[in-house]
């Protein structure tokens, strides 16, 4: 088992890096006692009255169980726990749920991630980026338009991954009924990303004039040659001759690069 010292060091969970000051002797017997299977941390972390020193130390078995079985039923349990506990164990936890990849507290994570009011709205955006996979990037853009979260929102959107990612953030910048802010932050984390793939939606979405000044941003950097019909069709359909000529200059880029 890896110790709690990792977790501190990762950029991914760096928000959990506050851990409260307890009595190390007390710590260590309670850790002993959860390796050991003498207790349970899950039920430690239950009982709001528990010290603060089991309390630190059911966390850090939890997260150890939690990375050595992602999968395991106790990832439903944590999860469960995020919205009772306090706000310094509920981000401890988050961050438990993070470093495992635990893809089976998604709905929690993206619930809390969701909630306008609370504390952990901030961290939990960044675990989601974690644990929810393809299914992370409408939620994280949706919370893009408060400004407040924007820079965390958009460090989120670079850093998720998983199988089907890519189609999800094309379907987001393709979407036509989404806020323009959450496709705009879509747009940006595809272009940090590379994501070349993308180049498609914009050439449709650059037809929008919401979306016209990100697209040509996002197209000046991710065309390319195959990407020519698709430009050439956008340079005909803009009406905004700065765009039209920033699009008509990339065009010609791109045919001599042929």
């Amino acid at each position: 088992m890896r110790s709690f010292l990792a977790l501190l060091l990762l950029p991914s969970v760096a928000f959990a890096a506050d851990r409260p000051a307890v009595d190390h002797a007390a710590y260590t017997a309670a850790l002993k006692d959860f390796r050991k299977g003498a207790a349970k941390s899950i039920d430690a972390l239950k009982k709001p009255d528990a010290p603060a020193a089991v309390r630190l130390a059911a966390v850090d078995d939890v997260r150890e169980r939690l990375v050595d079985d992602p999968a395991s039923p106790l990832v439903a349990e944590v999860a469960a726990l995020l919205g009772s506990a306090d706000v310094a164990t509920a981000k401890l936890l988050l961050a438990a749920l993070a470093e495992a990849k635990a893809a089976g507290a998604t709905p929690q994570v993206a619930a809390l991630a969701a909630k306008a009011d609370s504390p952990l709205r901030v961290p939990a955006a960044l675990a989601l980026a974690e644990v929810g996979g393809a299914k992370a990037v409408p939620v994280l853009a949706a919370l893009a338009k408060d400004e407040a979260l924007a820079d965390d929102i958009q460090d989120a959107l670079v850093k998720v991954a998983g199988p089907g990612v890519t189609d999800a953030f094309v379907a987001g910048i393709a979407d036509a009924k989404a806020d323009v802010a959450a496709r705009a932050a879509l747009i940006k984390a595809a272009v940090a990303r590379n994501l070349r793939s993308a180049t498609g939606a914009l050439c449709v979405a650059i037809k929008e004039e919401p979306m016209r000044l990100e697209c040509q941003k996002a197209l000046l950097k991710l065309a390319q040659p195959s990407d020519l019909a698709a430009l050439r069709d956008a340079e005909k359909a803009v009406s905004n001759e700065t765009t039209k000529g920033a699009l008509g200059r990339l065009i010609k880029k791109l045919e001599a690069a042929k």
